[in-house]
């Protein structure tokens, strides 16, 4: 059985004065797709450093897969995609890619054979004669992707994995991710706090290189004690009379930068019931529910906890 997919311990960074990782520790089981979120500057990179090895600590102890960063027992064991990854020019994406692979220690033809099985698992096999120069961006990155999946790594680092995308393919890398998180662990940076809330199941907040908040993302959003709606328009007086009149309802708030948003607290012991009877009541108002979830939003919470 795999022990601890990450340890730290006092683990602190610094460059000159600026402590970029202050004291955290950190203890991250195997087996989740994590979210790690926070400011600019708040070391979310520097951390994701110290994790594959391109750097040291200054104090403290990390452990990655039972052992130091960086060491050849783990090599080929952790992925990383920065969020801008170099490519060579005038050299095909399958040379490339089979380069990196026989760095990742396979031979010749088992090189060529991972990089196509990765290259169809990504739908981008029609990419594997073109140079990286001639790509679109979102193609780069599928390329970069490619990369990171290469070896069948047990740990896979992200950062901003759709950063730049078009909908379709942001959706397509959401996907792959949901697909291979039984068989990996991703550790996922970015500031879309919508699509960490989406592809994650549990969130580490920073903030000036301190430790903030390690947890379930359910278990801080807290699924069932509001329901959150998107109207066609404003919510009529009469509307938010008859929902305040449901028991079990605990208030209605109408957001003030948009009207259109409106957010239902409650408790109550069959939510998923109840949220059929909001649903209905507004509806009997003429106003169409263009979309809704439940629970408070992820971004609400992540401010909350790294404001001030």
């Amino acid at each position: 059985m795999m022990g601890k997919l990450i340890e730290c311990q006092k683990l602190t960074k610094s460059f000159a004065r600026i402590k970029a990782i202050d004291n955290v520790d950190l203890s991250v089981e195997p087996g989740q797709t994590l979210g790690l979120v926070g400011p600019n500057g708040a070391g979310k990179t520097t951390l994701f450093s110290l994790i594959s090895g391109y750097i040291k600590p200054t104090s403290g102890q990390i452990r990655v897969l039972g052992h130091n960063p960086g060491t050849s027992l783990i090599k080929g064991r952790i992925g990383t995609l920065p969020q801008d990854t170099p490519f060579l020019q005038g050299i095909s994406v399958q040379a490339q890619l089979s380069l990196y692979a026989k760095l990742q220690g396979y031979t010749g033809k088992a090189a060529r054979a991972e990089v196509n099985q990765v290259l169809e698992h990504l739908k981008i096999t029609d990419l594997a004669r073109q140079y990286p120069e001639t790509l679109s961006f979102g193609q780069r990155k599928r390329v970069s992707i490619a990369q990171t999946l290469i070896g069948k790594p047990e740990l896979i680092l992200l950062d901003e994995p759709t950063s730049g995308l078009d909908p379709v393919a942001a959706n397509d890398v959401r996907k792959i991710i949901r697909e291979m998180g039984s068989q990996c662990t991703f550790i996922i940076s970015s500031h879309n706090l919508d699509e960490i809330d989406d592809v994650c199941t549990e969130v580490i907040i920073i903030k000036q290189g301190k430790l903030v908040k390690y947890c379930p993302i359910s278990e801080l959003v807290e699924r069932d004690s509001s329901l959150n709606l998107l109207l066609s328009h404003s919510l009529p007086d009469q509307a938010e009379k008859d929902l305040n009149l449901i028991s079990d309802i605990d208030g209605v708030m109408t957001d003030p930068a948009n009207p259109h948003r409106v957010t239902i607290s409650f408790n109550s012991e069959n939510p998923d019931q109840l949220q059929l009877e909001i649903m209905s009541t507004v509806q009997k108002h003429n106003v169409s529910i263009i979309e809704f979830s439940r629970g408070e939003t992820l971004t609400g919470k992540v401010v909350d906890l790294v404001k001030g």
